[in-house]
């Protein structure tokens, strides 16, 4: 019987490892407890790190003396800057941060680096704790714990990241990179990759899960809980929805780390001044000018405004441009509570019971 010499797995492609390798044969002369040591705690070649008690456990020794190994091996990687290997190191982790525009967010860095291997960027945490090519620097409510090159200008980004906060509180939305960069390019007098690593470490600005700029604590960047979550999945969509499809869309877009459930939504929209019911359990904002109400109290608004008098066609192009309804909802809403003259205009009945007012209107019910 004749046997295969091929490797099984053939289509799977591992990521080539460079920073886990090397940390391993940086500390190849150390001892194996403190290599140990190192690679647990950090998490290279395991699944996860352990805290210095799970380690001090595993070697029946205090969390003091683990914190100790540790300054140990990190003063002895640091002393071999000028070994080749190390070198590589450094220059990999530099080259990243400049072409980013001299400074990185920490995240992002080891994303960067690791291409999604958790070994990876292990590694590459420990070997930032080891080198003088990159420093790490974080400003609280500014910005984000970073590594920027030793000469990087720190208020030139500043000043950079001031100008697109004023840019933004004055349109007073959140916009593309495109969009900031356009209105502030005369001013910053840097490329727009450039611009957005500003950008990417700020604490002032962040993006939304539209790829949108804007300050941190607005909603439509950081929706805390369902209805600004609902408000900024409307004001991303552009046209009033389903309570159903808000919900789909709240998942969808990875807004909630658990399932939404459509009533939940229902229920909190119903109840706030910011969404109004435009037909069955069709939500749209109120600042795109629709107003909460029957379509009667509609039809009413739209002829309190009106110079004149209005025929059906008139008025069904109004109501429909702000409810979600059939044309027979709104014909029957007219022939039950406004005034036909014979010219086929309608206008304001007098004495209209306030009670029957609901009863033909689907606009009130969610459906």
């Amino acid at each position: 019987m004749e046997t295969s010499n091929k490797p099984e797995n053939t289509n799977v492609q591992e990521t080539p490892l460079f920073f886990s390798e090397a940390l391993k044969q940086i500390v190849a002369d150390f001892s194996l407890r403190s290599q140990e040591i190192i690679f647990t705690r950090y998490g290279v070649f395991n699944s996860h790190a352990l805290t210095l008690e799970e380690i001090g456990k595993k070697y029946s020794i205090t969390r003091e003396r683990v914190r100790q190994v540790i300054r140990e091996v990190l003063k002895k990687v640091k002393e071999k800057s000028g070994v080749p290997l190390f070198a590589q190191v450094q220059d990999k982790i530099v080259l990243a941060i400049t072409e980013n525009g001299g400074i990185m967010e920490k995240k992002q860095l080891l994303k960067v680096l690791g291409k999604g291997n958790a070994s990876e960027e292990a590694a590459v945490c420990f070997f930032l704790e080891c080198t003088d090519a990159v420093k790490g620097v974080e400003v609280k409510d500014e910005l984000s714990f970073s590594y920027m090159l030793p000469l990087f200008d720190i208020e030139g980004w500043r000043a950079v990241k001031n100008a697109a906060v004023k840019v933004l509180v004055a349109e007073k939305k959140p916009l593309s990179v495109d969009e900031m960069f356009e209105l502030l390019k005369a001013e910053v007098k840097i490329e727009k990759d450039v611009f957005q690593s500003y950008l990417e470490v700020s604490e002032e600005i962040k993006q939304n899960t539209f790829e949108k700029w804007g300050i941190a604590k607005w909603k439509e960047i950081s929706p805390k809980g369902t209805r600004e979550k609902s408000y900024l999945v409307l004001k991303e969509a552009g046209i009033p929805l389903h309570f159903r499809d808000i919900a789909k869309k709240i998942d969808q877009y990875h807004l909630n780390k658990k399932g939404t459930h459509p009533q939940t939504v229902h229920n909190e929209l119903i109840k706030d001044k910011n969404f109004v019911l435009v037909g069955r359990g069709i939500y749209a904002l109120v600042e795109w000018g629709y107003k909460k109400g029957t379509v009667k109290d509609v039809i009413e608004e739209i002829l309190k405004k009106s110079s004149k008098p209005l025929n059906r066609d008139e008025i069904l192009k109004k109501v429909l441009d702000i409810r979600h309804v059939k044309k027979s909802t709104i014909v029957i809403n007219l022939n039950n509570y406004f005034s036909k003259t014979k010219e086929g205009v309608y206008s304001i009945k007098t004495g209209t019971s306030p009670d029957r007012r609901y009863k033909l209107d689907p606009a009130s019910s969610a459906g």
